[in-house]
């Protein structure tokens, strides 16, 4: 039988140690966003919980990590925006693989998604991927083992039938801009390989035209994760094929053809 000591011992003295028993109480999903990394200044976005970076060796080609999360070019940071507006108190952890522009290598991809699979968040976030067939082999493994440990992997796509990975995964959470959506609507596509579709916006900036601010699939992504992240709230230890579910349900169905 469980008693309170038992239970106590469990929560505090564990691998994961007291962030167990914080979680028993209060739900908090942490969320691992892959992108550009996040300014905590922002006004949308706050304190987070940690970040780290990405870089590779110009000489050796070796992939290192650093101690660098900052945002240099605002992409990430206004995803977390989005994220903070539907759930204040979500944990978000920045890994930094962009640098000055959106573009970074398969190799930094692929350790970054392995290292976040291995620190075990609840969410993690991708705004991007690949097209390559060859490339899709770790990425494949790496989705799988994250579905194992019951993370959920969202990522962004070009539209419901992008072959983009990990987007178009089984086990992954495919998004693209839908120009019909508005903020908090969704869509979704049965039987596609990128099953729904989002509003393509961040946050308005004071000052900036929204349609001069940042707006695409990524954007479309973060707001998936938002939806999910506070839907893990609402169902704290729910097995994410009820996370899933609930999602769908509050999704539009997309027409069939």
């Amino acid at each position: 039988p469980i008693t309170w000591w038992s239970w106590a011992k469990t929560a505090l003295f564990s691998r994961e140690g007291p962030r167990n028993l914080v979680r028993e109480f209060i739900m908090t999903p942490d969320i691992a966003i892959i992108d550009s990394g996040i300014n905590p200044g922002h006004p949308h976005v706050g304190p987070i919980t940690g970040g780290h970076g990405y870089e590779t060796d110009p000489k050796t080609g070796q992939v290192a990590q650093t101690g660098d999360f900052m945002d240099k070019i605002g992409h990430g940071t206004a995803i977390a925006g989005i994220i903070k507006e539907k759930v204040l108190d979500a944990g978000l952890y920045a890994v930094k693989i962009f640098n000055r522009d959106l573009g970074t290598s398969v190799p930094i991809l692929t350790q970054a998604l392995a290292w976040c699979v291995r620190r075990k968040f609840d969410i993690i976030h991708l705004s991007l991927g690949v097209e390559n067939k060859d490339s899709a082999g770790p990425l494949k493994q790496l989705c799988d083992t994250a579905r194992e440990k019951g993370i959920l992997i969202i990522a962004s796509a070009r539209g419901p039938e992008h072959r983009i990975y990990p987007a178009c995964f089984s086990n992954v959470v495919g998004v693209y801009r839908h120009p019909d959506c508005a903020w908090d609507d969704l869509v979704f596509h049965a039987e596609r390989p990128v099953a729904f579709g989002a509003h393509g916006f961040p946050r308005p900036v004071p000052g900036l035209p929204q349609e001069k601010n940042f707006q695409g699939h990524s954007f479309a992504a973060a707001h998936v994760t938002a939806h999910v992240a506070a839907l893990m709230k609402l169902y704290p230890d729910h097995p994410l094929e009820t996370i899933i579910r609930q999602l769908q349900n509050n999704s539009h169905s997309a027409p069939a053809g």
